[in-house]
């Protein structure tokens, strides 16, 4: 991923807004009057994607994440704003789908009655693949996603984790240079998902170096799979960047945690400066104390209150450094008071 090349994804601006339907008492009422009420899915979201970069989409149901990503494949057209997609505006919808694939977690579009191979030679026909051909790709992929001994069953037979590799396999029938998995996990239990998030970081990425943009609510998942993570609340990207860097954006403070013994009694604590706080917990134990400092300038206000504890005679036996989580930094951004309607 050169930082010369041009990225797989980049939106400028890019929104959508639906209009509210006038209740039917108000349309007869007055036939002739437009409504004005609309419900805005994706505000203004300015995004770039790197290629071959896994990219995570975090935020609420609502957020606008399923939007953005029909808008990115050509599903809905934006109501303003731009995107393109490998380099294709999305007004060139045929260039656009010939490069990107989707895959959602909640997959209803498979003929339950044909078996494996035969839903995947279907939707091959459909991506224009010759007959010949088809069938060679579909051997393919079966393989590469270990489906080759379901191949031949019904898609009706196969556990959860099959069918989401299998939705998989049929986004990568054509090999777009861009997969779109919206929320892949979603009904999926812990062992199934472990197995398809090992084979995102393997196949996918290791292989096939795709670039991929991943929607989830599952903020350990987006952690352990994503370069960088972006998070949307109410249609608008509110944060992006790997989490040191929403971290240091958001201005988080560094916490400390010290274990200390031999005090009789608390020390009085130095003026540290404003956004620090010092507070201490007894512990088992005589003259045992948990103390918890959180504090921006880490390097002027730990020596300070170590020295502070060392002349009030205490010993301390340790110092551990915690960090805000990426559950932290998702509440943080989305803990607003909803819209008013």
């Amino acid at each position: 991923m050169g930082g010369m090349a041009a990225p797989a994804i980049r939106t400028d601006g890019l929104t959508k807004r639906f209009p509210i339907p006038t209740p039917w008492r108000q349309r007869l009422r007055r036939p002739l009057a437009r409504s004005q009420r609309e419900v805005v899915a994706v505000d203004q979201v300015s995004l770039e994607v790197r290629e071959g970069e896994l990219f995570g989409l975090l935020g609420p149901n609502g957020a606008g994440k399923t939007t953005l990503i029909k808008l990115l494949c050509t599903l809905v057209e934006p109501t303003a704003g731009s995107a393109q997609v490998g380099g294709v505006d999305l007004r060139h919808t045929a260039r656009v789908l010939a490069q990107v694939g989707m895959a959602s977690g909640d997959e209803r579009s498979f003929y339950w009655r044909l078996s494996g191979r035969h839903n995947l030679e279907f939707f091959a026909a459909l991506y224009g693949l010759r007959p010949a051909a088809a069938r060679r790709r579909v051997a393919e992929l079966l393989e590469q996603f270990e489906l080759t001994e379901q191949a031949d069953r019904p898609f009706s037979t196969y556990s959860s984790g099959q069918k989401q590799r299998l939705s998989i396999a049929r986004a990568l029938l054509h090999r777009p240079r861009v997969l779109f998995l919206d929320e892949p996990t979603r009904s999926l239990d812990p062992t199934a998902a472990s197995h398809l998030h090992r084979f995102i970081q393997e196949e996918l990425q290791g292989r096939e170096g795709i670039t991929i943009l991943l929607t989830t609510h599952r903020l350990e998942e987006a952690q352990r799979l994503c370069h960088r993570i972006g998070i949307m609340h109410r249609g608008r990207l509110r944060a992006c960047g790997t989490v040191p860097e929403l971290r240091s954006a958001l201005a988080y403070p560094t916490i400390y945690v010290l274990r200390v013994s031999g005090l009789a009694a608390l020390p009085g604590w130095p003026a540290l400066g404003q956004g620090t706080r010092i507070a201490a917990t007894p512990l088992p134990g005589d003259g045992a104390w948990q103390v918890r400092l959180e504090t921006n300038d880490g390097e002027t206000a730990l020596p300070e209150l170590l020295s502070s504890l060392v002349r009030a005679g205490a010993r301390v036996h340790a110092v551990e450094q915690e960090q805000a989580s990426l559950e932290h930094i998702f509440q943080r951004l989305t803990a607003e008071e909803p819209a008013k309607v």
